[in-house]
């Protein structure tokens, strides 16, 4: 079966859901239209709190311009008081939703004209002669003032207006400013003041103009708003909180608008300059809500919002009841187009899952050893030849991956690079191992035995390297080139270094127990050490080259390899290898050797074994060994030979008691640095 027509079935098995989709869009093009009208209403009905709230708001700048420009032009603004108090009440009637229209001089004192709540307007009056205590006026048909009751029936109290916010808002400002919500003194409403400040030429204060206005006017109009069946709206100040709400909170469904809008929470950063359509989700009051907010600008640079909130199910409740039995006919239909299609891609993705599999280990450099044609074989030929292809393809790239170190090649996957010619300066650890008489053991035995114990010993040897994080980069012949700190960086990868080597040391002695019982030749090992600043990256021609190191500490890393013949040792370390482990192991100091090429002689030393893992006969050698090479250092050379001699079966021991006997014979030339030229591979 080819692929197209594997594709073909599919899409046929899935053209069932086309019943889904025709039932999906007659919902969808029901709810758009019912949606339409939603949004239109909510345009409406925004207009029309929005123009009911401007032309509320938008008397105060006529109003108090009048009494600007007209009333209270020049001069002191309580001179001639009754005058303008009744030119006030009359400005104050051309101006039904005004509540009050006053003017305070700068020391506190007013007068204005307040509407009652049932009644006429009064005239108020509060002097600081008179202990500022309110005095409530009447107007009589000549326009005379006779004393009349308070306003509103509140008792007459203490009255010092530069305490109140709309002083302190006005005398702080230049134009007309609006103040926050708050209880009026004349009235238990809550409502909001403009005001305006008078300056003289000098920019002095002489006093403020006042416009109050209440919010429960405002209110009852919201309250009258019918938006849907249980829609509502809202006033909201900059802040997000409510301005003016309906007043009839037992309307059905008002208490839920109102936890919803509470839901809300609009942040003052949120709200909209220009109109804009919200819908959210209540997490309280449940349901969806559709959501208009349309900021009105006011006189003085305040900005109020109009908001209109309506539930989803005032418009959308009958539409979806209409379209409830398409859609679970167009689910039955869909089920069925579904089981259809799970089968037949079922068939199609399983094959191509396992192609995906064997790809991505195959980017891990994992290779198993079965291959992706032995098993599951596709029933679709273009699927079946590709795994075919991947199986020979992972024999290639198995073979292939034996010749590169891995970790290598991981790095450069993880990097996303391509390996190319070239290398930049790293401070790594090198090490250099050699199989010791190998010479020998490949003389002594036929060509694939050589070969098979020369197996054995490197890959113990690479194994620990590896396991401690190194890379084994060449096999030199019958021994290895291992890279720590390359190509990823490491921490502590100097004690790795010696974690390796000491591991591999102590393997190959327990191998060498069991040899020697079966008569094979023991497989020593030589290990030099070093870490430096090399130089470090891809080596050879444009078509074929290797991840290696070259410089002078790789040299000296195999330089001291090949030391420790010399010595009589296994592993040799140079100092800044020694000195980055830390105290993790036991350490002896070995000599202080010329290298040619070098103006300072260099110093290695030999790792006996981990802290606290080194028998005591080894560590009072160790100390035996390092107090007679002090007096070597010291040109004590008689000394240093008797101590020397006194120290048996050690190679190091008797190679430095010898070399003392020949600087008693012939002495080195002064300054003795401690420092001797030794041969090297």
């Amino acid at each position: 079966m080819t692929l197209r027509r594997s594709i073909l079935t599919l899409i046929i098995g899935l053209l069932a859901g086309t019943v889904l989709l025709i039932g999906s869009v007659a919902l969808f093009t029901t709810r758009a239209s019912i949606t339409k009208l939603r949004d239109k209403l909510l345009e409406e009905t925004s207009a029309v709190v929005s123009n009911r709230v401007h032309n509320y708001f938008d008397q105060v700048n006529p109003a108090i311009g009048f009494m600007r420009d007209e009333i209270f032009v020049g001069g002191d603004g309580f001179e001639n008081w009754t005058y303008k108090a009744r030119q006030l009440a009359r400005l104050l009637d051309q101006f039904p939703d005004l509540t009050w229209l006053y003017y305070s001089d700068i020391d506190g004192n007013i007068f204005g004209a307040v509407r009652a709540e049932q009644g006429p307007i009064r005239i108020v009056y509060t002097h600081e002669e008179n202990g500022r205590i309110a005095q409530t006026y009447a107007l009589d048909f000549d326009g005379e003032l006779i004393p009349a009751p308070p306003a509103n029936d509140v008792p007459p109290t203490e009255y010092d207006a530069r305490t109140r916010p709309w002083f302190k808002a006005a005398e702080r400002s230049v134009g007309l400013v609006w103040t926050e919500p708050y209880q009026f003194v004349s009235s238990p409403d809550v409502g909001i003041t403009a005001a305006l400040a008078l300056r003289d030429h000098s920019d002095q204060l002489r006093g403020i103009l006042a416009a109050d206005l209440v919010l429960h006017n405002v209110a009852g109009f919201l309250d009258s708003m019918e938006v849907g069946t249980t829609g509502s709206a809202f006033l909201l100040r900059p802040d997000g909180n409510f301005l003016a709400e309906p007043e009839n909170r037992r309307r059905p469904g008002i208490e839920r608008l109102y936890t919803a809008l509470q839901t809300l929470n609009l942040p003052q950063a949120e709200l909209p300059e220009d109109p804009d359509m919200r819908y959210f989700r209540c997490t309280r009051g449940g349901g969806m809500f559709a959501v208009r907010i349309e900021p009105v600008q006011l006189a003085g640079g305040t900005t109020y919002y109009s908001t209109v909130v309506v539930p989803a199910a005032d418009f959308l409740g009958e539409a979806w009841r209409n379209a409830i039995f398409t859609v679970l006919a167009s689910l039955l239909i869909l089920g069925i187009a579904i089981r259809v299609g799970i089968w037949q891609s079922r068939r199609v993705t399983e094959p191509l899952m396992e192609i995906t599999d064997d790809l991505e280990k195959i980017g891990k450099l994992d290779f198993d050893e079965h291959t992706a044609t032995e098993e599951n074989a596709s029933p679709i030929r273009e699927i079946a030849l590709f795994k075919d292809s991947l199986g020979k393809m992972k024999i290639s790239l198995r073979s292939f991956s034996r010749y590169v170190p891995r970790d290598l090649v991981l790095a450069l996957l993880a990097r996303g690079d391509e390996a190319k010619l070239g290398g930049r300066l790293e401070h790594i650890t090198v090490v250099f191992t050699d199989l010791a008489g190998f010479t020998r053991l490949s003389e002594q035995l036929p060509a694939d035995e050589a070969f098979s114990e020369l197996r054995v010993f490197l890959e113990i040897v690479a194994r620990h390297q590896e396991e401690h994080g190194g890379v084994t980069s060449n096999f030199t012949g019958d021994g290895t080139l291992a890279l720590f700190n390359a190509p990823q960086q490491r921490e502590e990868h100097e004690a790795s270094a010696v974690e390796s080597a000491l591991g591999a040391i102590a393997e190959l002695k327990a191998l060498n127990a069991e040899r020697e019982e079966s008569g094979k030749p023991s497989l020593q090992a030589r290990i030099g050490i070093n870490s430096a600043e090399v130089l470090l990256g891809n080596l050879g021609t444009t078509d074929r080259f290797a991840y290696t190191a070259v410089g002078d500490g790789v040299n000296l890393a195999s330089r001291m390899e090949g030391l420790c013949k010399f010595y009589g040792t296994r592993i040799l370390v140079g100092r800044d290898c020694r000195e980055n482990t830390g105290d993790r192991f036991e350490w002896r100091r070995i000599d202080r050797i010329a290298v040619f090429g070098r103006e300072k002689p260099i110093e290695v030393f030999e790792p006996l074994g981990r802290k606290r893992a080194v028998p005591e006969t080894l560590l009072e050698q160790r100390e035996a060994y390092e107090k007679a090479l002090k007096l070597y250092f010291d040109g004590k050379f008689r000394e240093a030979e008797k101590a020397f001699d006194a120290i048996t079966d050690d190679r190091a021991s008797a190679l430095l008691a010898d070399r003392c006997r020949e600087l008693i014979q012939t002495p080195p030339p002064a300054p003795w640095l401690g420092a001797f030229s030794v041969p090297f591979k």
